[in-house]
Protein backbone atom coordinates (compact mmCIF):
# COMPACT_ATOMS: atom_id res chain seq x y z
CA UNK A 1 0.00 0.00 0.00
CA UNK A 2 3.14 2.47 0.80
CA UNK A 3 4.67 1.65 -2.40
CA UNK A 4 1.66 2.19 -4.53
CA UNK A 5 0.83 5.40 -2.64
CA UNK A 6 4.80 6.64 -3.00
CA UNK A 7 4.42 5.86 -7.26
CA UNK A 8 1.22 8.39 -6.85
CA UNK A 9 3.35 10.96 -5.31
CA UNK A 10 6.10 10.66 -8.00
CA UNK A 11 3.50 10.24 -10.98
CA UNK A 12 1.70 13.49 -9.47
CA UNK A 13 5.02 15.40 -9.26
CA UNK A 14 5.98 14.63 -12.70
CA UNK A 15 2.58 15.65 -14.39
CA UNK A 16 3.45 18.73 -12.17
CA UNK A 17 6.65 19.12 -13.61
CA UNK A 18 5.85 19.07 -16.66
CA UNK A 19 2.91 21.29 -17.02
CA UNK A 20 5.24 23.70 -15.70
CA UNK A 21 6.98 22.99 -19.10
CA UNK A 22 3.93 25.70 -20.11
CA UNK A 23 4.10 26.60 -24.04
CA UNK A 24 4.72 30.10 -24.89
CA UNK A 25 1.04 30.21 -26.73
CA UNK A 26 -1.37 27.74 -26.86
CA UNK A 27 -0.98 25.72 -30.22
CA UNK A 28 -3.90 24.76 -32.17
CA UNK A 29 -4.35 21.63 -30.88
CA UNK A 30 -4.72 23.17 -26.92
CA UNK A 31 -7.07 25.63 -28.62
CA UNK A 32 -9.43 23.16 -30.18
CA UNK A 33 -9.35 21.21 -26.81
CA UNK A 34 -10.53 23.95 -24.85
CA UNK A 35 -12.95 24.76 -27.47
CA UNK A 36 -14.55 21.08 -27.79
CA UNK A 37 -14.27 20.85 -23.89
CA UNK A 38 -16.15 24.60 -23.30
CA UNK A 39 -18.93 23.16 -25.87
CA UNK A 40 -19.42 20.37 -23.87
CA UNK A 41 -20.25 22.08 -20.49
CA UNK A 42 -22.05 24.89 -22.89
CA UNK A 43 -22.08 28.06 -20.33
CA UNK A 44 -18.81 30.23 -19.65
CA UNK A 45 -18.43 32.44 -16.77
CA UNK A 46 -20.51 35.91 -17.08
CA UNK A 47 -23.04 34.15 -19.79
CA UNK A 48 -26.59 35.35 -19.61
CA UNK A 49 -28.46 32.45 -17.75
CA UNK A 50 -32.07 32.37 -16.75
CA UNK A 51 -33.19 33.75 -13.41
CA UNK A 52 -33.28 30.71 -10.91
CA UNK A 53 -30.25 29.01 -12.94
CA UNK A 54 -27.80 27.12 -11.19
CA UNK A 55 -24.98 24.51 -13.00
CA UNK A 56 -21.83 23.88 -14.40
CA UNK A 57 -19.49 26.59 -16.13
CA UNK A 58 -16.44 27.05 -17.38
CA UNK A 59 -13.62 30.08 -18.42
CA UNK A 60 -10.34 30.42 -19.38
CA UNK A 61 -7.40 31.56 -17.27
CA UNK A 62 -4.96 33.76 -18.49
CA UNK A 63 -2.39 31.71 -17.95
CA UNK A 64 -3.60 29.30 -20.15
CA UNK A 65 -5.66 26.83 -18.41
CA UNK A 66 -9.28 26.35 -18.42
CA UNK A 67 -11.60 25.77 -14.88
CA UNK A 68 -14.91 23.68 -14.39
CA UNK A 69 -16.82 24.88 -11.34
CA UNK A 70 -20.25 25.40 -10.27
CA UNK A 71 -21.98 28.56 -10.72
CA UNK A 72 -25.91 30.14 -10.38
CA UNK A 73 -27.49 32.75 -11.61
CA UNK A 74 -26.47 36.73 -10.51
CA UNK A 75 -28.86 39.77 -11.50
CA UNK A 76 -26.48 41.82 -14.13
CA UNK A 77 -27.61 45.01 -12.22
CA UNK A 78 -30.00 46.66 -9.53
CA UNK A 79 -33.01 47.25 -11.31
CA UNK A 80 -31.91 44.62 -14.70
CA UNK A 81 -33.95 41.67 -15.81
CA UNK A 82 -30.94 39.87 -17.19
CA UNK A 83 -28.82 37.21 -15.27
CA UNK A 84 -25.58 36.04 -15.96
CA UNK A 85 -23.59 32.88 -14.80
CA UNK A 86 -20.99 33.67 -12.04
CA UNK A 87 -19.63 31.53 -9.09
CA UNK A 88 -21.74 29.47 -7.01
CA UNK A 89 -21.28 31.49 -3.97
CA UNK A 90 -22.52 34.38 -1.95
CA UNK A 91 -20.36 37.18 -3.73
CA UNK A 92 -20.40 35.42 -6.82
CA UNK A 93 -21.39 38.26 -8.78
CA UNK A 94 -18.10 39.78 -8.45
CA UNK A 95 -16.53 36.90 -10.53
CA UNK A 96 -18.61 37.82 -13.33
CA UNK A 97 -17.47 41.94 -13.02
CA UNK A 98 -14.14 41.07 -12.44
CA UNK A 99 -14.33 38.66 -15.67
CA UNK A 100 -15.76 40.86 -17.59
CA UNK A 101 -12.97 44.05 -16.93
CA UNK A 102 -10.07 41.44 -18.45
CA UNK A 103 -8.90 40.33 -14.87
CA UNK A 104 -7.47 36.84 -14.11
CA UNK A 105 -10.25 35.43 -11.77
CA UNK A 106 -8.92 32.91 -9.33
CA UNK A 107 -11.47 30.01 -8.73
CA UNK A 108 -13.10 30.29 -4.91
CA UNK A 109 -11.72 28.22 -2.18
CA UNK A 110 -14.97 27.85 -1.20
CA UNK A 111 -15.35 25.87 -4.60
CA UNK A 112 -14.34 22.09 -5.57
CA UNK A 113 -12.85 22.82 -9.34
CA UNK A 114 -11.24 21.46 -12.15
CA UNK A 115 -8.12 22.59 -14.04
CA UNK A 116 -7.83 21.67 -17.63
CA UNK A 117 -3.88 22.63 -18.63
CA UNK A 118 -1.23 21.56 -21.09
CA UNK A 119 2.69 20.99 -20.53
CA UNK A 120 5.31 19.70 -22.86
CA UNK A 121 7.11 15.68 -21.99
CA UNK A 122 10.06 15.84 -24.41
CA UNK A 123 8.04 16.18 -28.00
CA UNK A 124 5.11 15.14 -26.83
CA UNK A 125 2.21 17.74 -26.00
CA UNK A 126 0.21 16.56 -23.19
CA UNK A 127 -3.12 17.53 -21.20
CA UNK A 128 -3.85 17.63 -17.42
CA UNK A 129 -7.12 17.27 -15.58
CA UNK A 130 -6.40 18.49 -11.89
CA UNK A 131 -9.05 18.51 -8.85
CA UNK A 132 -8.86 21.95 -6.66
CA UNK A 133 -10.07 21.80 -3.17
CA UNK A 134 -9.74 24.15 -0.72
CA UNK A 135 -6.38 25.30 -0.31
CA UNK A 136 -5.39 21.85 -0.62
CA UNK A 137 -2.22 21.52 -3.27
CA UNK A 138 -3.92 20.50 -6.77
CA UNK A 139 -4.90 16.75 -7.61
CA UNK A 140 -4.08 15.19 -10.77
CA UNK A 141 -6.77 12.87 -11.97
CA UNK A 142 -5.83 12.71 -15.33
CA UNK A 143 -3.03 13.18 -18.36
CA UNK A 144 -2.97 12.25 -21.84
CA UNK A 145 -0.79 12.76 -25.12
CA UNK A 146 -2.90 15.16 -27.70
CA UNK A 147 -1.86 12.52 -30.33
CA UNK A 148 -3.75 10.23 -28.98
CA UNK A 149 -7.17 12.15 -29.15
CA UNK A 150 -8.66 12.16 -25.77
CA UNK A 151 -11.39 14.03 -26.07
CA UNK A 152 -13.90 11.44 -25.49
CA UNK A 153 -12.09 10.46 -22.20
CA UNK A 154 -11.84 13.97 -20.84
CA UNK A 155 -15.39 14.16 -21.45
CA UNK A 156 -16.59 11.35 -19.48
CA UNK A 157 -13.92 12.10 -17.03
CA UNK A 158 -14.87 15.54 -16.67
CA UNK A 159 -18.85 14.40 -16.09
CA UNK A 160 -17.78 11.81 -13.73
CA UNK A 161 -15.64 14.19 -11.81
CA UNK A 162 -18.40 16.82 -11.76
CA UNK A 163 -21.26 14.28 -10.51
CA UNK A 164 -18.53 13.32 -7.17
CA UNK A 165 -18.08 16.76 -6.65
CA UNK A 166 -22.16 17.55 -6.81
CA UNK A 167 -22.79 14.74 -4.62
CA UNK A 168 -19.33 14.85 -2.39
CA UNK A 169 -20.12 11.41 -0.71
CA UNK A 170 -18.22 10.92 2.66
CA UNK A 171 -17.03 7.21 2.30
CA UNK A 172 -14.71 8.14 -1.07
CA UNK A 173 -12.43 10.36 -2.47
CA UNK A 174 -12.67 11.65 -6.25
CA UNK A 175 -9.62 9.51 -6.91
CA UNK A 176 -11.32 6.18 -5.34
CA UNK A 177 -14.46 7.02 -7.45
CA UNK A 178 -12.92 7.40 -10.73
CA UNK A 179 -11.34 4.11 -10.38
CA UNK A 180 -14.25 2.37 -9.16
CA UNK A 181 -15.96 3.65 -12.53
CA UNK A 182 -12.78 3.28 -14.57
CA UNK A 183 -12.96 6.55 -16.15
Amino acid sequence: MLHHKLQELEAELAAAEQSRRNLDSLTPECTGMFDYIEADIELKLAAKVPKDWKGWICYRRQNKSLLVLRGKAFREGTFSATYRAGFDIPQGADSITEYQRGFDVSPPQELDHLLINFGIDGDKLRVFIWYGENIAAYKLIFAADLDDEPQHQISDLIVEACTWIAKRPKHQTLEEFLKAREV
